[in-house]
């Protein structure tokens, strides 16, 4: 879980370059930000999924003790 929520964070890091024009260029006279903006929701989106994972891991974990 940690490992995918690294992985999660360094996609949404990447989109977030390609969306402000950092890294990449124009394909065929086209902004890449949008490209970028959709990386960014999909790190996103995926970090949230993995953390929610492991939220929820540690819940019934701490039920199954009592």
């Amino acid at each position: 879980m940690i490992v995918g929520m690294f992985v999660s964070a360094a996609i949404a890091v990447l989109g977030l370059l390609v969306a402000l024009g950092w890294i990449g260029h124009p394909i065929d006279a086209q902004l890449v930000s949008n490209y970028g903006w959709s990386i960014l929701t999909i790190g996103v989106a995926l970090f949230v999924l993995f953390g929610f994972g492991r939220f929820n891991r540690a819940r019934k974990a701490r039920s199954l003790a009592r």
